[in-house]
This record gives C-alpha cells, structure tokens and sequence, in this order.
C-alpha cells in the first residue's frame, strides 16, 4: 500500500471553507458527465480529486471555475468559492474570482501561454486586469520569481523559450503575484519528467505551509497524491465512488475500484 504523509495542518482545521460544494451536476447535451455531491476546501489543505482518464473530475473542477457555459452544458447545485455563488455570478464577478482568488494551473503549461507574448508582458498584463500597476506591480513580479526561484531575465523570453518546468513555475509566479488564496491544478506535473514533477510539488506544498495557499488538485497519480493530499475523491464514471481522508483512502480503500487504482500503481518489485 503507498505511505501516506499526513499533511493536515491542525491549526487550519475549522477555518472558514474557501471552497463548498453541494449537489455539483454537469450535464452535457442531457447526459451527465460528472456528479460532486460534496466538497470542503480550507485555507492550507489539499484536496485531490482522483481517477482515470473520462472520470469526470476535470469537467468537476472547471464548473468550480465557471468554465462551462456552453449551451449545450448544464450545471447545477451550489458552488461557493471564497463566498462568490459561482452558478449565480456575472461574467465581471468571474472575471475578478479567477487568477486574483483562484488560480488554474494547467496540464500544459506552455500551451496555457500566450505564445506571441514575452513572459514580462504576459504577467504584467495579468495584473492590470486586476487592477494592479506601476511599482505594486513589479513588487509583486519580484516577490513572485523569487518566491518559485526564477531568475527576472525570465521576463524577457517567450513560452517556447522555456523549459516545461519553468513554464510550471510562471504559472504558480502568476498565481502568487495576483494573491490567489487557492491554486486549482489540473494534472501539474502530468508533462514533466520525474525529477521536476517532484520540484514542483515540493514548491506547491511550500507555499502551503508558509503562505496558507489551498491546493485543489486533479490527478491520476495516487503515488504523488499520496505525498500531498489531506483528502481524497476517487471518480469514475462521473461519479464519486470514495472520498475520506488520505490515510483512510488510500492505506484502507473500501472500494474495490480503488483497490484498483492503487494496485495500478508502479512499484520497484513490479519493474522487476
């Protein structure tokens, strides 16, 4: 069974939730594609929300952003983030939630970039949107790079000049710079290579501890949830089929589905 590291910080235990979700249905040209009946995310907590690829807990996670809006797309039940009724909000309230409130990380971090944007550029625009410029601006540039330890020369490359790795950093400076009190990742580290996953994940649960960031995180990878998560929802099927703290999930499923998930997992012996 994977170890579990117990990242509950007790002193976050009963803060406020900057995340609540109740009933969440996402219904697509009258199927449903994903089912969250509930969710509670606090300042300083993970919660991982787990499963194969079709599971549903991506289309989950961009309703928390109010991402889906399509015709054919019906979302409903009650999604708060940071006591912004998500369903009920005007596109300008959206607009000021995401990045300054809660931030994406996307699967892709250089896809995620404006490709025909020097980095500078790009942040410096994310912050005027947000109504943050002149010198609070490059404060916050400064304090963000050093915060994800990239160097200010960053600022004058475009996205393909960068690594895959550093184009995952950008995105947490970004989210740091706009003050994001939660980051939703979407599969983080699903495009890098071993050694820089493990960095970014050290980094993410770093500003955790020193800055009170919450982590809403989507990933197939039980090995890292394993290392970050205080909770954990396992989907298939659009569907939650367990949900519980890490420990209790992932040392002691109740489900054979995520008996499943688990014995999935590479091993050194299996690699044998």
């Amino acid at each position: 069974m994977i170890p579990v590291r117990n990242t509950q910080n007790d002193g976050q235990r009963g803060a406020a939730a900057l995340v609540e979700v109740r009933d969440l249905k996402v219904t697509i040209s009258g199927r449903q594609v994903a089912s969250l009946p509930d969710l509670n995310l606090g300042p300083g907590e993970c919660v991982a929300l787990v499963g194969e690829s079709g599971s549903g807990k991506t289309t989950s996670l961009l309703a928390l952003l109010g991402l889906l809006r399509a015709s054919d797309c019906a979302v409903s039940g009650s999604v708060r983030v940071c006591d912004v009724d998500v369903l009920a909000a005007s596109p300008n309230q959206l607009r000021s939630l995401r990045g300054a409130r809660i931030a994406l990380v996307m699967q892709s971090p250089q896809g995620s970039l404006n490709p025909t944007m020097r980095l500078g550029v790009l942040l410096r625009h994310a912050l005027t949107l947000h109504g943050i410029k002149g010198r609070p601006a490059l404060s916050r540039i400064k304090l963000a790079l050093d915060s994800v330890r990239l160097q200010e020369s960053i600022l004058r490359r475009y996205p393909h000049e960068i690594s895959g790795g550093q184009a995952q950093r950008f995105g947490i400076a970004l989210a740091l710079a706009l003050g994001a009190d939660i980051i939703a990742a979407d599969e983080p580290t699903s495009a890098l290579d071993v050694t820089v996953q493990a960095e970014i994940m050290a980094l993410l649960q770093q500003l955790r501890q020193q800055q009170g960031m919450a982590l809403l995180l989507v990933s197939h990878d039980l090995a890292l949830v394993s290392t970050v998560a205080d909770r954990v929802i396992v989907m298939r099927d659009g569907q939650v089929v367990e949900s519980g703290p890490a420990q209790q999930v992932l040392q002691n499923p109740a489900e054979p589905y995520t008996r499943e998930l688990l014995a999935a997992v590479p091993t050194l012996e299996g690699a044998k």
